[in-house]
C-alpha cells in the first residue's frame, strides 16, 4: 500500500490509496467512501483533483480508514495544514516539521546498503535488469551500462542486489527484480547517499562529452528568491520527481535506463536588503 510519508500532497495520497483500496475491493467507490466519512462523493471527486479540501474534522476518520500509525497520522495532519497554508513562516514550520517525521525512523546501514549507495552500477544494473528479457549474461549487461562496467563489477553489483532483496530468481538461470524498497535513515545514510550524488553528478558531467544532444537534456537557470520561500521550491521539485516516476512506471515500453540530477544551490550569500538587489529572473539557457 502507499506510504504516506512519501507525499507533500495529502490529496495525492487519498486519491492513491483509493485507487488502491478499489484494487482490493472493487465494490469501492466515491459513495461507499461518503458513508464511511461523511463527505460528499461530489466533494470527494473535487478534493481528489485538488479542487477543494476537506473539512479538518473529517480527518480523524480518513486516519483510522487508512490504518495511520500515530507517527503517520501525525504526519497525514501536519500535510493537510502545509497543504492549506499559504502563509509563508507556517508554510517553512510545517515543512520542517514533515522533514522532521520522515527521519524519526533510523537504522544503521548494512555493509550491503553502504556499497549500494557506493557505487551507481548497482541501481543501474537493477534498472537494466527490469527492462531485459534474457538476464542469465552478466557479463553482456555489464557491457550495456553506458559507461560499461567489468565482468567483476556487475557481479559485486549482483551480489549486494541479492543480500537486500533487489532482485530474485527468475527460474531461467536469470534475475527479475522485485517490489521491495531500500529504505534506510541516519548519519550514516547522509554520508553514503552524499558520495552516491557525487557518482552520479560525475556521470552527468561526462554525459556532456559521451551522449549526443538529443540523447540527454543538460540545462541551467539561474534565478533569485527569498530565503523563506525555498520549502515551496523544494516542493515543487519533489513533486516533478514523483510525477516523473509515475509517468516512468507507466512506460509498457521501456528500453533505456536514464539518471537524471537535479541540483539547486547558492550562488550567492544573502543579501541583507532584497530590495536593492536584481529581482529579475532569466529564462533557463540550456545547452546543446
Amino acid at each position: 500500500m502507499v506510504d504516506v510519508l512519501e507525499y507533500l500532497e495529502y490529496r495525492d495520497f487519498l486519491k492513491d490509496w483509493f485507487a488502491e483500496s478499489k484494487k482490493d475491493n472493487p465494490f469501492t467507490s466515491y459513495r461507499y467512501l461518503s458513508q464511511k466519512t461523511g463527505v460528499d462523493p461530489a466533494w470527494l471527486v473535487r478534493v481528489f483533483q485538488k479542487g477543494g479540501h476537506l473539512n479538518e474534522d473529517s480527518l480523524p476518520v480518513f486516519i483510522r480508514l487508512c490504518k495511520l500509525d500515530d507517527r503517520r497520522a501525525e504526519y497525514f495532519k501536519t500535510l493537510y495544514r502545509f497543504n492549506k497554508t499559504k502563509a509563508k513562516q507556517a508554510l517553512s514550520e510545517l515543512y520542517y516539521r514533515l522533514m522532521e517525521l520522515r527521519e524519526m525512523e533510523t537504522r544503521v546501514l548494512t555493509e550491503p546498503e553502504l556499497a549500494y549507495f557506493g557505487s551507481w552500477s548497482c541501481s543501474a544494473l537493477r534498472a537494466l535488469i527490469g527492462i531485459t528479457k534474457d538476464t542469465s549474461n552478466i557479463p553482456e549487461l555489464a557491457s550495456h551500462l553506458n559507461p560499461p562496467i567489468s565482468q567483476d563489477e556487475a557481479r559485486s553489483a549482483l551480489e549486494i542486489l541479492k543480500k537486500l532483496g533487489l532482485v530474485a530468481p527468475d527460474g531461467n538461470g536469470g534475475w527479475n527484480i522485485t517490489d521491495q524498497i531500500l529504505s534506510t535513515g541516519g548519519e550514516v545514510k547522509s554520508q553514503a547517499v552524499r558520495n552516491f550524488h557525487r557518482h552520479t553528478i560525475e556521470l552527468a558531467q561526462e554525459s556532456i562529452d559521451r551522449h549526443k544532444p538529443e540523447e540527454r537534456d543538460i540545462s541551467s537557470v539561474v534565478f533569485t528568491a527569498a530565503e523563506e520561500d525555498l520549502p515551496e521550491i523544494k516542493h515543487r521539485i519533489e513533486e516533478f520527481r514523483r510525477g516523473l516516476l509515475q509517468f516512468a512506471r507507466k512506460s509498457e515500453r521501456a528500453d533505456r535506463v536514464y539518471a537524471m540530477n537535479i541540483a539547486m544551490f547558492p550562488l550567492s550569500d544573502r543579501v541583507e536588503d532584497p530590495a536593492t538587489t536584481d529581482s529579475s529572473n532569466p529564462a533557463p539557457k540550456k545547452e546543446g
